[in-house]
């Protein structure tokens, strides 16, 4: 069980819904939807005041006491994408249905936006972006599972060894989403996304590409394979900061990353990507 879970858990026992529980909370409704999902983590003022609200003790929110539950099953499901040939005029549609508006484009401004209903959820997907699921008005073909997992290469390989249906190679969408389509038997595609590193070296605090000489120090002088040396330093890690501070710190090199990968992403769209991507590093790992 994660620390979302747990509160989510928490919140339907006290038979509260989301929108309730945020107003309680003095929160947005998406940030306990993004909480309960693990996409972010409540500041500590927020876990103080769930204890009060759940009578419970903080560390059984934050999981101290409760034995982690196994998971046998590596994959989790992320979103049901329902492939749509105008893209802008669904986004239009949906916004107004669901009654909530899309807090971040994708980098490529409208691959795929992303709505979360009842802890669910949903994103509309450019047929640009699957060519023959929707250009036919009757095909079947209008939905794309979607999962993730915390070791794609490892998955990649598993799914490749059952057999069941034609996968794809390990492809990059852009810098820090990577993914590969498993087809099953009506065609329908499965997408699996996860933590990728490919054979590059990469820091796992800040996300950097790392050369043997960009390696941190443990306090006996040996280089340390995991962090690079702006972040890890004689055995300890450099700053004391959060995850949130961290991927701030990244922005201002936002203009060499852009460089770097021939991407033109803005600070929100970067900053989306980052808190996607980071929780697959090592020190940042719940």
């Amino acid at each position: 069980m994660t620390i979302g879970e747990q509160i989510q858990k928490l919140r339907i026992e006290k038979g509260l819904t989301q929108e309730r529980f945020a107003e309680f909370m003095e929160v947005s409704r998406q940030s306990i939807s993004k909480w309960e999902l693990g996409q972010a983590v409540p500041d500590v003022d927020k876990i103080i005041r769930m204890s009060e609200l759940f009578d419970v003790s903080t560390d059984t929110i934050l999981l101290r006491n409760v034995p982690a539950e196994e998971n046998k099953n590596p994959l989790h499901l992320g979103s049901v994408y329902l492939v749509v040939k105008d893209f802008e005029k669904s986004v239009e549609f949906y916004e107004k249905f669901l009654g909530t508006k899309v807090e971040n484009r994708c980098r490529s401004g409208n691959k795929f936006v992303e709505f979360y209903i009842d802890n669910k959820c949903i994103s509309l997907m450019n047929e640009n972006n699957i060519h023959g699921h929707c250009t036919d008005l009757n095909s079947p073909y209008k939905f794309v599972q979607n999962y993730w997992v915390e070791d794609l290469a490892m998955e990649h390989e598993r799914v490749k060894s059952l057999n069941i249906g034609k996968v794809t190679e390990i492809l990059e969408a852009y810098p820090t989403y990577n993914y590969f389509h498993l087809t099953d038997p009506d065609n329908n595609i499965i997408e699996v996304t996860g933590g990728y590193h490919m054979n590059e070296n990469i820091c796992q605090s800040c996300g950097m590409k790392m050369q043997t000489e960009d390696h941190g120090k443990n306090a006996d002088g040996s280089l340390n394979s995991d962090y690079c040396k702006y972040c890890w330093s004689d055995g300890h890690f450099s700053k004391d900061e959060t995850m949130e501070e961290m991927i701030e710190s990244n922005l201002q090199f936002l203009d060499e990353m852009n460089e770097e990968s021939g991407t033109n992403l803005t600070p929100d769209e970067a900053r989306a990507e980052m808190m996607k991507y980071f929780p697959s590093l090592k020190r940042w790992r719940q």
